[in-house]
């Protein structure tokens, strides 16, 4: 069969599997292994909820001592509450992999999609990927709940915040326009925020699906950065504030390093949260008027003492993906 899109246009070492309700694709390396435990284009295999909060659902599977998670896609928003998991759209995981395989030859880290699958059903599509769980990291979501906590020493608070406007850097020098840029989506290792850390802080981006690469012009990288900071700013207001006005110059000291464009960028980004923050805000509301109270309760907004930021906002253990 000839498949059109991406499915087409797969990277070195990705092959095609189709049954009469699902079509994947999967890297040679995990190919045997999935096969052995009955993973496939219509089966699940030994999936079992993975220990990981996050908004998607996650899952997880282990092939020869190594644990990987199957993300499904959902709806976010409003979308959420009418159509769940089913999309229209049955290219989107395939998509996602040959993103992920291009930023990775880039040098942008991300967990490489090792198998997408699109299933049918009745006249739409269930959607997920599968990555290797990344061990000994946390989102940087989290992250900022442990600076909230005075938890990082100041050291490891400079570097990780310059890293991560690095990281947003390289990003758009790379033409590359992130769908839903903010903390939850990136990872940084655990060992990265001791005191005695050295060396570049190893962070990883997630969540490619509907990031594309293109000429990224200056209102984009703006619109991204501004949206980044309103998720902060949110949640800033819900938990108590984190960042000071040196974490945000450190942040662009690594996105600007070269210091000739942040103060208008900045100025940017005030104006336009300013602009739209009564817009979002009346956006949020909808979303938590329709979501259900188990959403509420998985984000926070119906009980904020067990959700999933406030549990960044509390000491303990936490799962890494």
């Amino acid at each position: 069969m000839t498949f059109p899109g991406p499915v087409a246009a797969l990277p070195d070492g990705y092959f095609v599997e189709e049954a009469p309700r699902g079509t994947l694709a999967l890297h040679v390396d995990v190919a045997e292994a999935l096969h052995r435990v009955g993973y496939g284009p219509e089966s699940d295999g030994p999936l079992q909820p993975a220990d990981v909060a996050g908004r998607r659902p996650l899952w997880e599977l282990s092939l020869e001592g190594r644990r990987y998670l199957v993300r499904r896609y959902q709806h976010g928003g409003l979308l959420r509450s009418l159509t769940g998991g089913r999309y229209l759209d049955w290219e989107r995981p395939f998509r996602e992999l040959c993103l992920s395989d291009t930023l990775l030859r880039c040098g942008i880290l991300t967990p490489r999609v090792v198998a997408a699958r699109a299933r049918a059903v009745g006249p739409l599509w269930e959607l997920e990927v599968m990555t290797p769980r990344i061990e000994g990291a946390i989102d940087l979501g989290e992250a900022l709940g442990r600076l909230r906590r005075g938890e990082i020493a100041q050291r490891p608070r400079r570097r990780i915040l310059e890293a991560f406007g690095d990281l947003v850097r390289r990003m758009h020098l790379h033409d590359l326009l992130h769908a839903d840029l903010q903390p939850n989506n990136i990872l940084v290792a655990e060992e990265d925020l001791e005191p005695d850390a050295c060396g570049p802080p190893t962070l990883h981006l997630l969540d490619l699906d509907r990031s594309v690469l293109g000429e990224v012009r200056s209102h984009e990288r703006r619109t991204q950065l501004e949206r980044l900071y309103r998720h902060v700013a949110r949640m800033e207001a819900r938990y108590g504030a984190c960042l000071s006005h040196a974490d945000l110059a450190r942040f662009f000291r690594g996105y600007d390093p070269e210091r000739s464009s942040w103060k208008a960028d900045w100025r940017a980004v005030k104006t336009r949260h300013a602009l739209g923050k009564s817009i979002h805000g009346l956006g949020h509301l909808l979303e938590r008027l329709l979501a259900s109270p188990r959403d509420e309760r998985r984000h926070g907004t119906l009980t904020p003492q067990v959700g999933r930021a406030d549990a960044r906002d509390r000491p303990g253990p936490t799962a890494s993906r």
